[in-house]
């Protein structure tokens, strides 16, 4: 039961062709393929062992530290999690809806801030003294037809306004009114799994300039839009207040105020795919589970995926953000940032009864689909966007810091054993071999500024490689387009995954490749196979790496390629430290490349073109020369059998030699290659300016 994203770390090795695994929902071992995760045998991940009462500690206990003490997001073992949800201190019922509320005890280090080059370990400066709290806002006035939040919730007094915050969302579904959120609301869940917001159909909530929420759900989602429709969310403020611990064991989770001991790793995602979202499709969905025929429950999609601030599962379509914040603290080191942004994955149908033999089909499950994302930052992430979605629209967005997942100390990067995945800005895959009506498809990404700062260092080196790196885009889908899109993550642009009918135009990516240690061709990777008709064009990659060492551009060696087209294509680096031009093998009988290269600091230009069989390299050193002298023009081919010189220079060539051509003038001479064979002719051509 293959799924979108595994608990391992997938990263494709540090060659440039990627296999499909699997792994268990247990598993913490680093996978060196594209892996998928799968769920074995009629396990519920539930699986309560202990209990332990959120109300059960002394009046004391509660009075010592003045509020709820349970700091469930920073918990980094079993051992910590049982002592955190032991010092829970409540006197009332009413203490004890607000299970997980977040403070820090003095026990837990408070989060420093790390202000580091790339490239180099995280150094921790001085603690960041507590700010004084600004006063509560009064929301103005909202129109009839509106509803303020304030109704519902504190505006910030309460130190948890998760049980009001859920009756508003609730009533505001099936068009009753537009929710206003006009002031600051703490939403703290921590671990407690049943503390999140269903955001069901016909919902609006729209966000005022003092309207901001709150977040800090660890392994399970902050807000859920699960086979819900008609949904518009405007200029909403999400600060995520937490962190990721390194060790995935969390002891267990919170679930109806209690503290659940369960073994395993990333436990409360399982609990809320198990106990809550379940519940929530049966109850609200009609899906019946009838496990007479094995286990089944909401589709997992693996340990990872629950802990997006938004989780988006299932049937769920129209559904449009607009104007959406999403970030940590300004002050928030690399080992604070979010988990991930949202999750798109596929789940059940509504209305039908499954069991354990029901087929991932599109007859019986539905990826989201009508999706629109609008003019978002995002700020403070490790993961984007990630998962299975389809007709889905990402525009106007623009990205800051970023990191991997790591320790206080900037250490332990990915986590232990790498468990989690490498992320991107966006990740969108889906199951190569399932069925076709579920893959990503009609996705238009547009006007995108990834721009970083990077925080931290490469989780893989030379010694301990396999696991991946942080390319902005790693994207698979049928009938999707990428344009305008600028990144300057210094880890690398892109990893293209099975696609057919896909556009990535006007890009301009800047990276350093000896950041991730010369491991992955850190522009372009074709790390699969069963690419159709893509369209390169328009694009510029910039390597600042002092000297290059593996190709910018990954080798898509499947003769199985059906029409990969690279054209007006820039690779500029200073200068390359390999034995053979740095040109990409592009393998199949009908593609068509063309790609120039520049190694500035070698005064190098290379003009490299393939179509079909026919491959020719031009070869300009110096590229830049004074008037009157000379430059050395070398060519080869593959596949040809004659050549002809144009422009500069003309007559006939062979198939491969070098000439010392004299630019007798100032201003740019234009030399072009055309060489043949019995079926099909490459023209190449480059530039040589004399001054």
């Amino acid at each position: 039961m293959a799924l979108s994203l595994p608990l391992a770390a997938c990263g494709g090795g540090s060659g440039d062709s990627t296999s499909t695994s699997t792994s268990t929902a247990s598993a913490i071992a680093p996978s060196t393929s594209e892996a998928t995760a799968t769920v074995s045998g009629a396990v519920d991940r539930s699986g309560a062992t202990t209990t332990t009462s959120t109300s059960s500690t002394s009046t004391a206990a509660a009075t010592m530290t003045g509020t709820v003490t349970a700091t469930v997001s920073r918990v980094t073992s079993a051992a910590t999690a049982t002592a955190v949800a032991a010092t829970v201190a409540t006197s009332s019922t009413a203490a004890l809806t607000s299970a997980g509320t977040s403070t820090t005890p003095a026990a837990v280090a408070k989060p420093q801030t790390v202000s580091v080059p790339v490239a180099t370990p995280l150094p921790v400066s001085a603690p960041t003294p507590t700010p004084t709290p600004a006063p509560t806002p009064t929301p103005a006035p909202v129109a009839a037809n509106k509803k303020s939040i304030s109704a519902w919730v504190s505006c910030g007094t309460a130190p948890d306004d998760t049980t009001g915050a859920q009756a508003a969302f609730a009533a505001a579904r099936q068009n009753a009114f537009t929710l206003v959120v006009d002031c600051p609301v703490h939403l703290k869940s921590g671990l407690a799994i049943d503390r999140g917001i269903f955001i069901d159909n016909g919902t609006t909530v729209e966000f005022t300039s003092g309207g901001k929420f709150y977040v800090d759900n660890l392994f399970h989602p902050a807000f859920v839009i699960a086979n819900s429709s008609n949904i518009t969310l405007t200029n909403w403020n999400v600060e995520w207040d937490g962190s990721v611990p390194v060790n995935p064991d969390v002891g267990g989770y919170i679930y109806q105020g209690n503290f659940v001991t369960n073994a395993g790793i990333t436990q409360p995602a399982g609990a809320f795919n198990d106990l809550v979202l379940t519940a929530w499709l049966t109850n609200n969905r009609k899906v019946t589970f009838d496990e007479s025929q094995g286990w089944v429950k909401s589709i997992w999609v693996g340990g990872v995926n629950p802990a997006a601030v938004f989780f988006i599962t299932g049937d769920t379509s129209n559904v449009v953000f607009t104007g959406l914040s999403l970030s940590v603290p300004a002050s928030a080191p690399g080992s604070a940032f979010l988990p991930m942004a949202v999750s798109f994955s596929p789940n059940w149908n509504s209305s039908q009864t499954v069991n354990g033999k029901t087929p991932r089909t599109v007859a019986y499950a539905t990826v989201p689909h009508g999706i629109t994302f609008s003019g978002v930052t995002l700020d403070g992430t490790l993961m984007g966007f990630q998962g299975n979605v389809r007709d889905a629209v990402f525009q106007n967005l623009t990205s800051h810091r970023y990191a991997d997942l790591m320790d206080a100390n900037g250490g332990t990067t990915g986590g232990i054993n790498k468990w989690f995945p490498p992320p991107h800005l966006f990740y969108l895959n889906y199951v190569y071999d399932g069925d076709p009506g579920l893959f990503n498809s009609n996705i238009q990404i547009s006007n995108v500024q990834d721009l970083g700062p990077r925080l931290g260092v490469a989780r893989d080196t030379a010694a301990s490689s396999g696991s991946g790196y942080l390319a902005s885009l790693k994207l698979g889908c049928t009938d999707c387009s990428v344009d305008g899109y600028i990144s300057n993550r210094v880890d690398g642009f892109m990893d293209l995954l099975p696609s057919q009918n896909m556009t990535v135009t006007n890009v301009t990516a800047t990276f350093d490749s000896s950041f991730i240690n010369n491991l992955y061709p850190a522009g372009i990777r074709f790390p699969a196979s069963g690419y159709s008709h893509i369209t390169y064009g328009s694009v510029s990659l910039t390597d600042q790496a002092e000297s290059t060492i593996r190709a910018v551009l990954g080798n898509a060696s499947s003769t199985t390629n059906d029409t990969i087209v690279l054209g007006n294509f820039l690779v500029t680096m200073n200068r390359w430290a390999g034995s053979d031009l740095p040109v990409p093998t592009i393998a199949g009988p009908t593609n068509n490349v063309a790609v120039e290269l520049l190694m500035s600091a070698q005064s190098t230009k290379v003009s490299y073109l393939q179509n079909g069989p026919v491959i020719s390299t031009l070869e300009a050193s110096p590229m830049t020369v004074k008037a009157g002298a000379s430059t050395v023009l070398t060519w080869a081919t593959k596949d040809a059998s004659s050549c002809t010189g144009g422009g500069a220079w003309s007559g006939s060539l062979g198939t491969g030699g070098t000439k010392v051509v004299n630019i007798g003038a100032s201003g740019n001479s234009n030399f072009t290659l055309n060489c043949q064979s019995s079926t099909v002719s490459a023209d190449t051509a480059l530039i040589v300016n004399a001054q």
